[in-house]
């Protein structure tokens, strides 16, 4: 939101300016009492010296007042959380200082002094500055912020929004390392990883390759000619270019400058070598996938009584600690946002990334009527909204229309002409029939008898769009048991890869007790109960449902009337009381 807020993606147009003013706690504290101006927020210290200060962030959210249709724009300002979040996690991030708007979370992690024998696990002991009470802040500390801030809010919006969840993500490590030292190392190793997705991998030899792998891979590769052998390790090494465990690492030893083993590690403790560098992140990332896959706990060692050293010896090996991947961590990211291209991203709408806008589905009567919005490609989804609408018309309930559909049947009838495959056309030929069998002859098209006799056969194999229509119109379905069968398994495995499409629930249940039925018929019972439980599950918790898969079970019939049990009216299944039905 802070590079919205600058207003670098509005155009020449008036604006609505809105200050946001909130407190934020901190262990930072400066002398001078004048403000302190940023491009992202304006600071005002308390005087007070305390082990825990206060400060005021009055940050500016700006929004166009026009929209690009010249109309009033509807959102005068967001409700500045988002804004100040954001100013509260680059101020942490660029002093490595605590700084928050719970004042309980920042008392909670700052000690009133430094312990000369601090507690074991304290995060006073395992990071540097970050949780050290009354952090005197010098004019120089400002002239770095102020040029990481304005280098931050010049990036391309795609490196912008990068670089701030990976800063948001080294904040969390922080602030979550008193209670869970395993999550937050894991949190600094994802706050790297996250960076690395859309980098470039550098092209590895085969000596630089793990020597254990190469070993095996050479074992393997024993009595193979040369050409073959290098046919081999070149396949390896592509395949190693694509793993998200190297990506990691050659993303991670490319931002790390050669300033980072000299000045910024003069004060630190036990920093990490150049040549250990990559085996410690290899570890880290070990560490991290433990975590993430079975929750194992990091070792003791790495964090318990560290003194706020950056390395450590753990069997034979070095080994980042949390203090190290701090530091490292911070340094990366601020080369990322140092070394990533500023130039505007003009097909970014800042509109899309406005907080507080939550996107829904419209309801089906709003859009269905949109001729322009049906194609091939979204005809499903108009099948689907019609339906949803036609049922609860043809279940009588009290104020249910249809939306005049005209246009929508008038562009049926175009599309229709010219598509050749009958895939594409199902949804389209479904949703005339059913407009044309359950409507009045006054709503017909002129032309729907010669449309429904060239087309109407795409409806005669199975498919679910087949199946809709014939349940809605109480047809009986010509197709075989196996057929039927084949297309109930279709659908499964289509909707548990996410690619089936959209129906309403009842009429994928409804396929699947048509299906029991038939199986049933065919004294097939050990199949029919599958069929009945894949139905119970299309619609979990569903009362009914489970009671007739107990009677079935004990034996009865599974026989049900489809477009009841569709349209929700009882009884739908013989031995079901009318008072047990749905309302």
């Amino acid at each position: 939101m802070l590079q919205i807020a600058s207003g670098m993606y509005f155009r020449a147009v008036p604006l609505h300016e809105t200050v946001h003013r909130a407190t934020l706690y901190t262990n930072a504290h400066r002398l001078e009492p004048d403000a302190v101006e940023l491009p992202i927020a304006r600071l005002l210290f308390s005087t007070s010296l305390a082990h825990v200060s206060s400060m005021t962030v009055e940050v500016v959210d700006r929004l166009e007042s026009e929209r690009p249709d010249g109309q009033p724009e509807f959102m005068v300002a967001t409700s500045g959380r988002e804004l100040v979040a954001d100013v509260a996690t680059v101020l942490a991030f660029a002093l490595n200082v605590t700084c928050s708007t719970d004042v309980d979370l920042v008392r909670r992690l700052v000690p009133e002094q430094l312990d000369r024998r601090p507690a074991a696990g304290a995060p006073s002991n395992i990071l540097r500055r970050t949780f050290d009470p009354n952090v005197v802040l010098k004019a120089t500390d400002f002239v770095d912020v102020q040029d990481f801030c304005t280098r931050l809010l010049a990036l391309r919006r795609s490196k912008f929004v990068a670089a701030m969840r990976a800063m948001r993500r080294v904040i969390d490590a922080t602030v979550l390392i008193a209670d869970d030292a395993s999550l937050a190392y894991t949190l600094y190793v994802a706050a790297l990883e996250s960076l690395a997705q859309d980098a470039p991998t550098h092209s590895s030899t085969w000596e630089s390759f793990d020597a254990h792998k190469r070993k095996l891979i050479d074992t393997a590769c024993k009595g193979l000619t040369d050409e073959q052998t290098t046919r081999v390790r070149t396949a390896v090494l592509e395949i190693e270019q694509l793993s998200l465990r190297r990506k990691f690492q050659a993303f991670t030893l490319d931002h790390v400058d050669p300033s980072y083993y000299r000045a910024e590690a003069v004060s630190a403790s036990q920093p990490i070598s150049a040549p250990a560098l990559p085996h410690a992140l290899n570890s880290a990332y070990d560490v991290r996938s433990r975590n993430v896959h079975v929750l194992k706990q990091l070792e003791p060692e790495m964090w318990v009584m560290s003194d706020r050293a950056e390395t450590t010896e753990l069997k034979g090996e070095t080994q980042l600690r949390l203090e190290g991947l701090n530091r490292l961590c911070r340094h990366v990211i601020r080369q990322f946002v140092y070394r990533a291209p500023t130039d505007l991203d003009t097909g970014f709408d800042y509109r899309t990334a406005l907080p507080g806008i939550v996107r829904v589905p419209i309801a089906s009567e709003y859009w269905l009527w949109d001729a322009d919005g049906l194609s091939t490609k979204t005809a499903p989804a108009y099948l689907n909204g019609f339906i949803e609408l036609l049922i609860p018309v043809l279940r009588g309930d009290d104020g249910a229309l249809l939306v005049d559909l005209t246009g929508v049947l008038k562009r049926i009838e175009r599309i229709l002409r010219g598509e050749a495959q009958q895939e594409k056309r199902l949804p389209l030929v479904a949703i005339y029939a059913l407009w044309h069998r359950l409507l009045p002859s006054e709503h017909h098209r002129p032309q729907q008898q010669a449309v429904l006799a060239r087309f109407g056969a795409d409806l005669l194999p199975p498919s679910t769009a087949a199946f809709a229509v014939a349940v809605l119109t109480d047809d009986d379905l010509p197709w075989s048991t196996e057929e039927l069968s084949a297309l109930a398994t279709d659908r499964a495995i289509e909707s548990g890869r996410g690619r089936g499409r959209p129906l309403p629930a009842r009429l994928n249940c409804a396929l699947e007790l048509c299906l029991a039925q038939r199986l049933w018929s065919d004294g097939r019972t050990d199949t029919m109960a599958h069929a009945v439980s894949r139905a119970v599950e299309a619609i979990p918790g569903d009362v009914l449902l489970i009671d007739y898969e107990a009677r079935t079970a004990r034996g009865e019939s599974p026989e049900i009337n489809l477009l009841e049990f569709v349209l929700e009216r009882g009884p739908w299944t013989p031995g079901v009381p009318d008072a047990a039905a749905p309302s």
